[in-house]
C-alpha cells in the first residue's frame, strides 16, 4: 500500500471529522499480533539471501509486512522465522487467526486474507543453550 494512501476505517452519517489509518500504523498492528504468537522467531525480509531467511531488526520489521486493500477488504502478506521443530501449520494458522482478529477489533475493516509466507526455521534461544 502507498505511503501516500490512508485508511478510512470508520463512516458515519454525521462524521465529527475524519478518521485515517496511514499504512505504518496498520504493520504496526500487524507485527504485534504476529511476534505475539508462539513459536515465531521474528519477521523477516521477503527476500532471501543466498537461500537464507533475513530476521530483520526492530526498526526494519515492517519490511516483513505487505497490505493492500481490495474493495475495502485488506489483504495481508507476512513473512516470518519460526522456530525448529515445531508444528509450522498450527504457528501459521494462530498468526492468521490472531492478525485477522487484531485488524478486525482495532481497524473495524473486514480483513479478506492473511497470507503466511514462512522463510525459515530456525533454533530458538532455548534450544541452543541446552546444546
Amino acid at each position: 500500500m502507498p505511503k501516500a494512501h490512508a485508511l478510512k476505517p470508520q463512516s458515519s452519517s454525521h462524521p465529527r471529522g475524519k478518521i485515517e489509518v496511514l499504512p505504518n500504523a496498520i504493520h504496526t498492528i500487524v507485527v504485534q499480533a504476529t511476534t505475539g504468537c508462539y513459536g515465531v522467531l521474528g519477521l523477516a525480509s521477503p527476500r532471501l539471501h543466498y537461500g537464507e531467511p533475513i530476521l530483520l531488526s526492530t526498526q526494519h520489521v515492517n519490511q516483513g509486512v505487505r497490505v493492500n486493500v481490495v474493495n475495502d477488504q485488506l489483504i495481508v502478506d507476512i513473512y516470518v522465522v519460526l522456530e525448529y521443530g515445531l508444528r509450522i501449520s498450527e504457528i501459521a494458522h494462530n498468526i492468521m487467526s490472531s492478525v485477522k482478529f487484531s485488524l478486525e477489533k482495532m481497524l473495524g475493516l473486514p480483513v479478506a486474507q492473511v497470507n503466511v509466507n514462512v522463510q525459515g526455521l530456525l533454533h530458538g534461544p532455548d534450544t541452543q543453550e541446552k546444546q
